[in-house]
This record gives C-alpha cells, structure tokens and sequence, in this order.
C-alpha cells in the first residue's frame, strides 16, 4: 500500500511539472496513471476490509506453502492444487492493470496459451515480484520450491508480447523456447519486468547513444534487419521515380528494389554491485529500486563506451569499431596533423546528404570540445559562439546549431585518430533481450566486509544499420 501511496504522488507531482511547462499531452498521460493507481489503493483498501471464510483445500498443502496459494506454473502439471502467489488476488490484478493498462485480446490469449490463464498469469507475476525480494534480502535458502521455480520463469508482460509480435513472432512455440533460454543462459533467478524495465529506463540518463538510437526489445538471439541496397550518397535504394513525358535514362529507370539483411547478435553483459548487510535485511530499505539504479549506473557507461568504440566479437559493434572507421563511413580529414580546425567542423556538417542532417547530433571527448571552444576570429572572440552566450539562458550546448555530446570513449586529438561523430543515431540500433537475471553472493570475500555482492546479467545487441547516417572527422596525420 505504501508502494502504491508514493507512485501516486510521484504521478501527481509528474503531472503538475508538465503542466508548468506546457506539454498538455505528458500531463494528461501522467494524470490517467495517477486515476489507475488511485483505483488500485481503493481496491485494496477494500480488500483489507473484508473477511474471508475459512476454505477447505482441495488436497493438503505443500510443505512450506501454508497460507498462500500458488499459481499455474510452466511445465506444472496439476493446476487444480495450484494457489495464487497472493490471496489479495484482485488487489494483484488490480495493481497489474495499472502498470500494463488494458490487455488486448490477442495478448490475452497468448497469455493463456503460456501460462494456463490470463490470471494465472497475473499470480505469477506478483509471486515472482515478492520473492525476487525475498531472495535479495535473505538468498536462496529462504525461499521455497514454488518460489524458485517462480524465480526461475520468464514472465511475459503484455509489452513483451506485443514487441515479440510486432517483430514477427506469431507462434507459443517460440516464446515457450526463449523462456528456457533465457534462464539456461543467463543463470541464476530471472528479475521481475518491473526491475528490468527499471534498469533500462535509467539507463538513457547516463548515455550518450541510448536516448538517440533505434531501439527494440526482442525474444529472439538475433535480430535481422531488411536493409535496403542499390542506392548511391542520396538515395537509400535503386528506386528511382520518372515523370510520364520523359524518355528515361538507364539510370532514371532503376524501379529494382533489392534487400540484403543486417544481422545483429545479442550478447551476454554482467554488472556487479555490493551492498552491506544491514541495509539488505532492512525492510524499510527499497533494495529493488537501489539496485536498479547501481545496475544502471554500471552497465550505462561500459554499454555507452561499446555503442561507440565496441569491436563486435562477443559484444556490439560501435560506430567506430577499434576506435577506427572500419564501417567506411563518410570521412572527413583535417588539413592539419593532430589537431582540428573550424573549418574543418564546417566540412563534416556538409558532409552527409542534406535530408539526413535535421536529427544529427556531435560526439566527441571533452577534450576535443574544448579545443574547439578556445578557437577565436581576428577580433579574439570565440567561434563557438553558442557556448559563450551573453548571458546563462543563451548559452547552449550546441555547435552552429547542431547538439554536443562529450563522450569520453571518443578518441583523443592526435595523429589519424578519429575525433568527432556528425550523426543520426537512429541509423544504430539497440536490441534488448527480453530476461535479466540477478544473482546474490555471500561467502568468504564478503562476509569480512560485512556484504553482500549482487550480479547482474543482461543480454543486449548493438550495430550501425543505416551509415550513411554518420560522418566522421579525422585528425590529419
């Protein structure tokens, strides 16, 4: 109820800045997250008011069971001694519907193919939700049969399905066998969506290429993009369009659509975050929310770092592989060795076909950015006027009117290095696997400093798939 309580007045207070602000569609967003929630809490405040008649049991309950009912678990084979995770069971769903809203018929019915019922499927969620939080705070030995089992199943959300059936899959099969994989691969317990989508989310405020980038979540190992060939620097294919009156030329004429396809792999990435022991078994600590936000901090500058410079071979490909052009994007070269000169940033913004430029963005280390702020005309005043406003609210972080991001993977000035991205970064694309998984450590390296030591493993592609979004500026040699 507390939980409850506090997102509530989060949505409030969410609401009420977009309002001040102006942005009418954002607040009316918060505000109907803010009716949901308040439903929840009546619901269960309800719920809290009534008494229940003691029910006789089908069959005798399983040892360590007493007092919850579990639910319909994948591979189970008897659903009539099946109990849910929460006797509040319509506080449950009531608690799920706010955070996934209303469940189309089509996911319903997945759903129920996966896991027995849609409710079934709600019981599962909530079960695995309070034993995730169980096993962070008292490990694996605390928790019983059901628990682990709970612990150890992908629970598809409405979200996840529909993001596997806008990528194509259409099939129980299939979704059934990422389930397996997802806890073969990654070990340990499989995290609540809740806490995964708490770590992405995070993730964007720490980044660079995230906030920018393409970006989906899939259930598959791989991704295959169609990409589209036959195009030359302005057009993106062969297709060419021709007006009824000409006589086209053999180039004019190309109407041959050809597709090749992109593979990108997903990858296995680990983060290790310690945490004493007291805080862990303090109930009044949110250990979830804690961890999300150690997770995120870890994992967003080493996955920010690969989505720049990443080599690929186990793990995603950067726009600059090796901290080289190896993607042959369109270069430029400064006149000068082991330095960059303003002109030399007018050059790059010209660089890639003009319907491109609107969304691109610069990237480079702070560096780089400072020695092209020093530049100055024949009258010492700075070039990079954008900068050095007249006063605070005119000064931006824009370089002649395109966005600066300072990334410290960037290669630093020096001969032949490549210094500066000029790009869209919706030409990267970025595929979260659906399944995350957090194991808990305590033995003989943490119990001397009074910890406990939590891994997390995600798995995550990354891959340029449009470059003629990018240009790239190389120091002279």
């Amino acid at each position: 109820m507390d939980k409850l309580k506090q997102q509530l007045a989060q949505q409030i207070a969410a609401a009420k800045a977009a309002l001040e602000k102006g942005d009418l569609d954002e607040a009316t967003k918060h505000r109907e997250a803010a009716e949901q929630t308040q439903k929840a809490i009546e619901e269960w405040t309800k719920l809290n008011g009534m008494t229940p008649a003691p029910a006789d049991p089908m069959r005798p309950m399983l040892p360590g069971s007493a007092g919850k009912v579990l639910p319909v678990l994948p591979g189970n084979p008897e659903p009539d001694a099946q109990k849910t995770a929460d006797p509040n069971t319509s506080a449950a769903k009531a608690v799920y519907a706010t955070r996934f809203g209303d469940t189309p018929g089509a996911v319903k019915a997945i759903l129920s193919d996966l896991y027995g019922s849609e409710q079934n499927a709600i019981d599962l969620y909530w079960m695995q939700k309070t034993a995730f939080v169980k096993y962070l705070r008292y490990g694996d030995a605390e928790l019983d049969r059901e628990e682990r089992k709970a612990l150890k199943t992908l629970v598809f959300t409405p979200e996840a399905i529909k993001a596997a059936m806008a990528q194509g899959v259409d099939d129980v099969k299939t979704l059934k066998t990422t389930m397996v994989e997802a806890v073969d691969t990654l070990g340990g317990y499989t995290v609540p969506v809740d806490f995964q989508a708490n770590v992405i989310e995070r993730l964007p405020g720490f980044t660079v290429v995230r906030p920018h980038a393409l970006r989906i979540s899939t259930s598959s190992n791989a991704v295959e993009m169609p990409k589209a060939t036959g195009g030359d620097s302005q057009y993106t294919t062969a297709v060419r369009e021709t007006w009824v009156d000409e006589t086209p030329t053999a180039t004019q004429a190309e109407t041959n659509l050809t597709f090749g396809m992109e593979r990108v792999d997903i990858n296995t990435a680990m983060a290790t975050a310690p945490l004493s022991k007291n805080l862990a078994e303090d109930n009044a600590f949110d250990i979830g929310a804690y961890l999300a936000e150690k997770f995120a901090e870890a994992a967003a500058i080493n996955e920010d770092n690969t989505f720049l410079t990443g080599i690929g071979n186990g793990r995603p490909e950067g726009i600059l592989p090796g901290s080289v052009n190896g993607l042959s994007l369109t270069a430029i070269t400064s006149s000068q060795s082991a330095t960059i000169e303003w002109d030399d940033i007018v050059d790059l913004i010209g660089a890639p076909d003009s319907q491109y430029r609107n969304n691109m963005i610069f990237i480079m280390e702070k560096a780089t950015a400072t020695h092209l702020a020093k530049q100055k005309d024949g009258q010492g005043q700075y070039l990079w006027r954008e900068r050095f406003g007249d006063n605070v609210s005119a000064r931006s972080q824009q370089l002649m009117g395109f966005p600066v991001e300072e990334q410290e993977a960037m290669p630093s000035l020096a001969s032949s290095a490549y210094v500066a991205i000029f790009g869209d970064l919706r030409g990267y694309l970025i595929a979260d696997r659906v399944g995350m998984s957090v194991q808990r450590y305590d033995d003989s390296t943490t119990a001397s400093t009074n910890t406990f030591k939590y891994v997390m493993r995600r798995r995550l592609g990354g891959q340029t798939i449009e470059p003629w979004r990018f240009a790239v500026l190389r120091c002279g040699a």
